[in-house]
């Protein structure tokens, strides 16, 4: 695997970026406690702001926050939405929207009883950082932390928040090959021309799900013929092939990468954005060409 930083810009006006996604030319940018949804085109030009709830302040408080981290696009009734969920790693982090990108209309979720069916299903620490779309399902991201270190996969069905109490659950362990210091997912996204899973990976000293800590470095890793994983038994998930970033190009380092997006495929490559959040209120874009 080879990859090249092709583009990289900080974002002076739009806090704590921790999701990305790319549709029909334009760009998606979520924060973890912001109250907009940034849009970009791909040369991350002509910004716009779609809001989702009211705030008095640009930066929600910690205490309040959605802790929104998630994000993934699906169809509805035929419509393209982009899906945004909270981490679930404490009460007013359960809720989540759906944003019509036709017209920009807004729909508040209440995830509550499907967070409730994965901590019984044995994640003892919520904390949802990653989702990606794969035909019928939905691929979620569960970090972990230096308590609970283990960090794991969820697949259940695009129409999970519609169908809370019945959806289906699937829970895959990850196995990285790291081994300086305590790394969690970040963040997802799934190519269907190469059935591959992308994975962004960060490494930071924190002991819960809640509390920030100390950043080290960030990895891509890849997962290949991740459809013929899905409903498996297998309860363990190798990743194939694992990037070092700040190895990659000096500039990510020290930068804490939140979530990753396809902007195009080749046969051989993928055009990739990227979105970094320094647990300060600043974001970062990286554009990335990766080849093989």
């Amino acid at each position: 695997m080879k990859l090249e930083l092709l583009d990289f810009s900080a974002l002076s006006d739009y806090p704590s970026a921790s999701g990305i996604e790319f549709y029909k030319g334009n760009v998606y940018v979520v924060g973890d406690d912001a109250k907009d949804v940034l849009v970009m085109n791909k040369k991350w030009k002509k910004p716009t702001l779609i809001n989702l709830f009211p705030s008095d302040t640009e930066r929600v408080p910690k205490k309040i926050k959605f802790d929104l981290e998630a994000t993934t696009l699906v169809n509805i009734d035929k419509k393209a939405h982009l899906l945004i969920m909270g981490s679930g790693s404490a009460e007013p982090r359960n809720k989540g929207f759906l944003l019509n990108l036709k017209n920009n209309s807004t729909t508040k979720l209440d995830l509550t009883v499907f967070y409730r069916r994965l901590q019984e299903a044995g994640l003892k620490d919520l904390n949802i950082e990653g989702a990606a779309t794969l035909m019928d399902y939905i691929i979620l991201g569960n970090r972990g932390n230096k308590a609970n270190p283990e960090n794991h996969l969820i697949i259940t069905s695009t129409d999970f928040f519609s169908n809370q109490e019945k959806a289906p659950i699937q829970l895959l362990k990850l196995e990285f090959p790291v081994k300086e210091q305590y790394a969690g997912v970040s963040g997802l996204a799934y190519s269907d021309d190469h059935e591959t899973l992308l994975l962004t990976i960060s490494t930071e000293d924190t002991p819960n799900a809640i509390d920030d800590g100390p950043i080290g470095k960030s990895y891509l890793g890849i997962i290949d013929n991740f459809f013929r994983k899905i409903g498996r038994e297998k309860i363990k998930l190798k990743i194939n092939n694992l990037i070092d970033l700040g190895e990659a190009d000096k500039q990510f380092t020290g930068y804490k990468i939140e979530s990753v997006c396809i902007q195009s495929t080749k046969d051989h490559s993928m055009k990739l954005q990227m979105v970094a959040d320094n647990d300060d209120g600043s974001s970062y874009l990286f554009k990335v060409w990766m080849g093989w």
